[in-house]
């Protein structure tokens, strides 16, 4: 059994850069974040994945955080939402927040059994330390954050759907175990390491997919020469759910995100039982 939603969750948070001090946060982001420990781009005990990007596309760019954490460390949480806002790895009087609780849900989790715990690829099949982990602004996997905007209507209407599934699956009164099993063949044949879809309903709905791959075009080349279901009704659906399907369905990706740091922890779990294993590691820090 792969990780899905129903055992670790993601998040994003955006920070709003005031104008004119873009390289300023850049600055920051080096001075504080770049290095051998990740732990300040991981920002929360028990995060297993994180990354930063920027958005530049607009008149006011954004810093992104994507953070993973097992369910079973958000669960002992009172308020996560709010101790994942606090946790932004970067505070800086040019940065404001954006986000609305509530406006952002995860609908799509999945975990790749073998991906790396290192950023060095030559390390990611054995035991490491905290400082082989590390943090890196070009990790040796591909890192991508991709911004697709529904059509009005009908499409809201089925990502609304789509977000009480989710929640039917995270609580346990809906299994999809096929379907697991076809997204693990994709995440086989892609070498996709980490990929989360998270629904934005702030002004409009706006889907986001993060994807942690090994090669971003070996994605591309099994995601078209393949006939699973999960491959082929993702197209189909994107193609007609989306304003811009171009966007994630052809390649280069064309994305308004740019990765400035990647970081992993050194533990980060594969299998279903390793996220109970950082749950329990964490309760007892």
């Amino acid at each position: 059994m792969i990780i899905t939603e129903r055992h670790a969750t993601a998040v994003l948070v955006s920070r709003r850069i005031e104008p004119g001090h873009v390289e300023t946060i850049e600055n920051e982001i080096s001075r504080t974040c770049l290095g051998s420990d990740p732990n300040r781009v991981l920002g929360l005990e028990g995060a297993s994945t994180a990354s930063l990007f920027i958005d530049r596309s607009d008149a006011a760019p954004e810093l992104v955080w994507y953070v993973e954490l097992p369910r079973a460390v958000v669960d002992e949480w009172d308020d996560p939402q709010s101790r994942v806002a606090a946790a932004f790895p970067i505070d800086h009087d040019a940065l404001e927040p954006v986000d609305a609780p509530g406006e952002r849900t995860l609908l799509v989790h999945a975990v790749h059994p073998q991906r790396p715990r290192t950023i060095d690829p030559g390390q990611s099949g054995v035991d490491r330390s905290l400082e082989e982990a590390g943090v890196s602004t070009q990790p040796a996997v591909d890192v991508e954050l991709v911004r697709m905007r529904l059509k009005p209507g009908l499409a809201e209407r089925l990502a609304d759907w789509f977000e009480r599934l989710t929640q039917q699956v995270i609580s346990g009164e809906r299994t999809l175990d096929r379907l697991d099993s076809w997204s693990a063949e994709m995440l086989e044949q892609e070498r996709m390491y980490t990929e989360s879809i998270v629904l934005d309903r702030h002004n409009g709905y706006t889907l986001y997919q993060y994807m942690e791959a090994d090669e971003m075009q070996q994605v591309y080349d099994a995601y078209y020469d393949t006939w699973n279901p999960v491959a082929r009704g993702a197209e189909r659906l994107m193609g007609r759910l989306l304003e811009n399907p171009e966007c994630i369905l052809e390649y280069p990706l064309k994305t308004d995100f740019e990765l400035l740091a990647h970081a992993i922890d050194p533990d980060r779990p594969r299998r279903v039982a390793d996220c109970l294993e950082t749950a329990t590691r964490t309760k007892n820090r």
